[in-house]
């Protein structure tokens, strides 16, 4: 998925080395080897146990395509009337309720086609069904059965319609049981040579002209006698299998996703326009050249600043108002001051521009670090970016007082724990989560609901593009600190801590 070529090792499965990419995240086989086992037919690859399971798992498929339909319709789209199932299937799966109603064809893979498609990225097997241009094709755990996954994605924008969704299930590598089961997570699932991420599938799937829309757990129960044994644990599935409890009916939680791709063309730089979301609340002494500064700084891409003004009480909003009828300037005036989430959400609903920024209305962050933070977003790198004040040779700059130095070593300190907090529970790398500079594609907010008032706006923005498969990438960027003399307004009791139990009420939500 890049040019990285070191690699971390990982866990061994049946003989195989699964090593992780520390560029891109990618975890997958090395040496690839052959083509493997197919494990397409799910009843060949793995016999059930019970003819209870089977049904489970056909239960299953069934809720995971009337998921699919309702958010296909919640996209504004009808429900698709021609759609292929590729990869792991049943029989029955072309049976179900919702299957009929979607026209669902599913081509059997014999073990000669699974070669060619897990070597070569072939999809020559299912050619008659692609030629009559489906509305809708399912990859299901297909790309984890292939050495090349960019080869068989571009076989097919060969043969789908502009308008036809893609939808892949997978296995996400990041997910919390993943990172809990360890070496027994790759036990619940067949013979696969690739785990991806969220964030390195919408990578992948970008390359090619796709957008994440939509993403959703993949539903899952088997009898308790199965997951004991898919666990490890032989002798005790044995035993329930021989118990009532064995047939006990149990939800698998093991991060087994679906993710629902459209077809976006790819913005150039005329297209592109940098939306700047500037919250202003009794700000007197700075408002009028922090936007001075925002107007004249030069950019590859059009701007437009959306000022949000929160009826100050020191004579902020008469110098908001000079503002007013700018060319490329909105303001936006809020009746009571409601918090800085409150009016960071007012102007992201305002804003129309392909990238999104929210700026300060002081001078703490340096507006020339915008070109550094836009340009991995506009080279298609990412989709999320964050300005790290812990990066470079200045790496214990978020809070360098004048005055009050205990202050500021209580605040670096809280920065760090942040970090490993947010790195712990969403499976990152940052350094600084609490920065203010948070870049990101206005593409990356669909479907997401945005709640909180306060400063906790900052920990559940990026919570939540992080688990709807947004992973940030980190740019280093300059920083001076005011101190609460100058105007400082976050406090350690009404923000800090209810941004900190943010990382975990996100987590669990």
């Amino acid at each position: 998925m890049c040019d990285e070529s070191r690699a971390e090792y990982l866990f061994n499965r049946v003989g195989v080395r699964f090593v992780r990419c520390p560029a891109c995240g990618l975890v997958y086989t090395s040496p690839v080897g052959g083509a493997g086992p197919n494990y397409f037919d799910i009843a060949r690859a793995t016999p059930f146990a019970t003819a209870q399971d089977r049904a489970l798992c056909v239960e299953d498929f069934e809720h995971f395509l009337a998921e699919l339909a309702q958010r296909i319709r919640a996209q504004g789209r009808s429900t698709p009337k021609r759609s292929v199932l590729l990869g792991r299937s049943l029989p029955e799966f072309s049976e179900t309720k919702t299957a009929r109603e979607l026209g669902l064809a599913a081509p059997a893979v014999d073990d000669r086609a699974f070669a060619e498609l897990a070597l070569h990225g072939s999809l020559a097997f299912a050619q008659a069904p692609l030629e009559a241009e489906p509305e809708l094709v399912i990859f299901h755990e297909l790309l984890e059965a292939c050495a090349h996954p960019s080869a068989v994605l571009a076989e097919l924008m060969r043969s789908l319609s502009p308008s036809a969704l893609l939808v892949v299930t997978y296995s996400n590598v990041d997910s919390m049981p993943a990172r809990f089961l360890r070496r027994y997570w790759p036990g619940f699932f067949e013979a696969k040579r690739v785990f991806f991420s969220t964030a390195n599938l919408s990578q992948l799937l970008a390359g090619v002209g796709f957008g994440l829309r939509s993403q959703f757990s993949y539903p899952e129960r088997r009898t308790a006698s199965y997951v004991a044994g898919r666990a490890g644990h032989d002798r005790a599935g044995h035993w329930l299998a021989r118990s009532p409890l064995g047939a006990l009916s149990l939800p698998l939680k093991t991060g087994h996703r679906v993710a629902l791709f459209e077809r976006s063309a790819a913005p150039s730089a005329s297209t592109e326009k940098l939306s700047v979301i500037l919250p202003v609340f009794n700000e007197a002494r700075y408002a009028a050249d922090v936007i001075d500064a925002l107007l004249r700084k030069e950019l590859a891409i059009d701007k437009e600043l959306i000022i949000v003004e929160s009826n100050s009480t020191d004579g902020t909003r008469e110098v908001v108002r000079r503002y007013e009828g700018r060319e490329g300037v909105r303001v936006l005036y809020e009746e009571r001051p409601r918090g800085k989430g409150h009016a960071v959400r007012t102007g992201l609903a305002a804003a129309t521009g392909s990238i999104l920024l929210i700026q300060d209305a002081d001078f703490e962050y340096d507006i020339d670090d915008y070109d550094a933070l836009l340009q991995p977003i506009l080279q298609r790198r990412t989709s999320f970016v964050l300005g790290s004040r812990s990066l470079g040779l200045g790496d214990w700059k978020v809070r360098r007082f004048s005055r009050g130095a205990f202050q500021g070593f209580l605040m670096n300190a809280a920065q760090v724990g942040f970090a490993h907090t947010f790195n712990f529970l969403y499976q990152q790398r940052t350094t600084d989560v609490n920065t203010m500079f948070k870049v990101f594609r206005r593409e990356c907010l669909q479907e997401l609901v945005l709640e909180s008032n306060g400063f906790d706006l900052d920990i559940e923005l990026v919570c939540k593009l992080v688990k709807n498969g947004h992973a940030p990438i980190e740019v280093p960027v300059n920083y001076v600190s005011r101190d609460f003399a100058e105007g400082k307004k976050i406090s350690f009791v009404r923000d800090a801590l209810p941004s900190y139990w943010a990382f975990f009420r996100h987590r669990i939500g």
